[in-house]
């Protein structure tokens, strides 16, 4: 099973997911590990980027286990 960090935006008190059309889609890991990791890392990212900027969009991430649509 593979998992996806998925990146929401705080847009007028709604969570966004990220468009991947403008490069904010969901990213796949092979497993749940590497997943909560990445998210780690992208939290850190986040929470030094309000240092410097502290009006920046408001980012939340999940990993999520893929869904996987059937073929009919």
């Amino acid at each position: 099973m593979k998992y996806l960090l998925v990146l929401f935006f705080l847009v007028d008190g709604q969570w966004v997911e990220g468009d991947p059309a403008e490069g904010w889609g969901p990213y796949p890991y092979q497993t749940e590990s590497a997943c909560l990791i990445a998210k780690l890392r992208a939290e850190e990212i986040f929470t030094r980027l309000q240092l410097v900027n502290p009006r920046a969009i408001e980012k939340h991430f999940e990993c999520t286990a893929e869904q996987i649509e059937a073929n009919d």
